[in-house]
């Protein structure tokens, strides 16, 4: 009977979207999406998603800015406009991850995360170039 249910909790995973990819991820985007093929509304919502879970927006906001370095909180903007302005473009061949990768690193951090936070969660390494 357990072989049952851990089975129909995968099937319920997968129908549901779960982190194989395509269909709308945590923030509403698709995450399947390259982070350098989203668009400025698409970049909005994927901004408003982290910045909720682990940064701030505002000046100056409710992460504290005066540290420095690696303890840095990594997710403060003043506003959305801000966050959209830092993302990578098209360009930027060196990041190669998708939002369900960004996703997945931002759900395992804490809030006000710092760049220490980061770079010690092994879930953050696939969105490194970005």
């Amino acid at each position: 009977m357990r072989t049952a249910t851990i089975l129909v909790l995968l099937v319920a995973a997968a129908a549901c979207g779960g982190s194989s990819g395509g269909g709308a991820g945590a923030s509403g985007v698709d995450g399947s999406k390259m982070l350098i093929t989203l668009t400025d509304a698409e970049k909005g919502k994927l901004c408003d998603w982290m910045v909720a879970r682990a940064g701030s927006y505002g000046n100056p906001g409710t992460c504290d800015r005066t540290q420095t370095g690696a303890t840095y909180p990594f997710l403060t903007y003043d506003d959305q406009a801000a966050c959209i302005a830092d993302a990578r473009g098209p360009t930027d061949t060196q990041c190669q991850a998708t939002v369900a990768q960004m996703e997945a690193c931002i759900k395992l951090l804490p809030a006000c995360a710092t760049l220490t936070d980061a770079s010690s969660t092994p879930a953050c390494a696939a969105i490194g170039g970005c």
